[in-house]
Parts: structure tokens; sequence; C-alpha cells
């Protein structure tokens, strides 16, 4: 395996963890009080980050992490450090009227942050529709409430495209393959399966992110499986022991190298990932 390859695993397997864990907090959002113009964002949340530029306000940002990587301009943004582990001197360098944050994996910096009288707004969307509610929240924190109306509504008239499927096909979404880890019925994902006219074949479990044995996968024989991680192919997957009498498998029906960050990231672009689902999902009902 390449180095790059485990440093991408690495990255992958943290963020497992922070969507694991951020469903046992709620977010919590602080509008910002601040003349216009006036406004100084920093956003530790690659998704945050997402939602800034999508609202045509970049200028106000002025730091983000080593993660926040779409679009590219976002590159050239000063960074402030790890998406793990933000380097809160840094951040206060850059005199910020607002913070961007998520929960637990900041818990502590936030803290920190209010403690210097520093605003913080904790990103926790949950479902579709929360992404959308946050576009709007933080275009009013950034004053462009507007554009940010304008795009969530945007946002939702893109997914009523989307046909009322009466077949809904079983669906296994992998999310590592050391251990088999897939999503239960709380989590971001699950909902994104669920408009793109899907049935997530572990809807039924509470736990959101559970690690799961070869023979559940089988036994619930999915129709369509999706590989969101760096750690198997579909080839791999047609080799795994008992699997070839999966009706996905034998269907041909197994979808690797696709954005897993359009699916784990809940920003504009979870709109992409729920029309290209409906597409894998429905090939003969979507364009």
């Amino acid at each position: 395996m390449s180095r790059n390859c485990r440093n991408s695993l690495k990255v992958r397997k943290f963020y497992f963890l922070i969507l694991i864990l951020g469903n046992l907090f709620c977010g919590a959002r602080h509008p910002v009080h601040s003349e216009a113009g006036a406004i100084r964002c920093v956003s530790l949340v690659p998704s945050v980050t997402e939602i800034i530029y999508a609202l045509g306000a970049e200028s106000l940002l002025k730091g983000n992490t080593v993660q926040c990587d779409y679009p590219v301009a976002a590159h050239q943004i000063y960074k402030v450090g790890d998406f793990q582990l933000p380097e809160l001197e840094r951040i206060v360098a850059l005199k910020p009227t607002i913070v961007f944050a998520t929960v637990p994996v900041h818990a502590r910096l936030i803290e920190k942050l209010r403690e210097l009288d520093i605003q913080v707004y904790v990103s926790n969307p949950r479902t579709v529709e929360d992404v959308f509610a946050e576009i709007e929240s933080v275009g009013e924190v950034l004053g462009v409430k507007l554009k940010a109306v304008q795009l969530a509504e945007s946002l939702r008239r893109s997914l009523k495209a989307i046909p009322a499927f009466t077949d809904t096909p079983r669906v296994y979404i992998e999310i590592a393959a050391a251990p088999l880890m897939s999503v239960g019925n709380s989590t971001f994902i699950n909902d994104i399966v669920r408009i793109a006219g899907g049935r997530n074949i572990f809807d039924d479990v509470a736990q959101p992110y559970p690690v799961i044995a070869p023979e559940d996968v089988v036994r619930r024989n999915p129709e369509v499986i999706i590989i969101l991680h760096p750690q198997a192919l579909r080839a791999d997957v047609k080799e795994r022991v008992g699997w070839g009498q999966v009706s996905a498998v034998r269907q041909d029906r197994v979808y690797d190298h696709l954005d897993e960050d359009i699916f784990f990231r809940p920003g504009p672009r979870v709109v992409q990932a729920i029309h290209l689902l409906a597409q894998l999902l429905h090939p003969d009902s979507t364009n």
C-alpha cells in the first residue's frame, strides 16, 4: 500500500470517528452581530468552507484547515492547521469575529475560543434538510442571507426533480473494510440513500456507523453495493467468501471510485451525491 493511500485511510478513519461521535452532540448556532464588511471568519470545517464559497462570501474567509480543499481556491487560504488539531494561536492571530467548528473534534478548542470572547458557530447537520438549513444560517451569520436562502431553495428544487420511485432497491453502503462498517438509520448518509430512492439494508440498526459481519451483508442480500472508502475495490468485494450469491454481485451492481467527499461532507454538493446515487439505483428512470 502506498504512503498516499495509507494517509488517505488515516484521514478517512478519523472522519468516521467524527461522524460517529458527532451524533452524540447537538449543534449550537450563534448569530454574529457585526457591521457589514467587519466580519472575519475562520472555517475549521470543510463543508462550511464549501458553503462560504458557494455563497460568494470567500472574501470574509481569513483562515481554514488543510482538509478544506474544495473549491480549488480554498487551498490558497491561510491554514490554521489540520482539521483534527487546528492551532489556537494561528486562529487568534487572524482576529476572527466568528469561527466555524464542529463537535466533538473541536470541543475543547470551542471552549477556549469562547473564553477569549470569540464567537463560534458549531456545525452538526444530521439530515439533508439540516444541510439546507445550515446554508441559510451560515448565510445569515455572514450577512448574505438572501443569497443563502436562494441557494438553499435552488438545492431543494433540484431534489424535487428526482422521481418518487416505487421500486426502492436494497443498498449496502460500505464505509470501511477492516473491519467492515456501514451506516445505520440515524445518519446523514442514510438520508441520502432514502432521498435517492433506495433502502439502506442496515436501516433497522440504531447505531450510526456499525461494525458488521460479512454474513450479515449476504443475509440481507443488497441489490446495489456502494463502496465509499479506498480499502477495497469492486473486484475485491466480488471475491469475498459467500458474496458471489449476493444480488448486487450477480447483477454487477457494485460501484467504487466515487467521489467520497460529496457523500461525507454535509455541504452544497450533497445534492450531487443524491443525484449520482439516484442514477446508480435507477439507471432507467433518471437522466
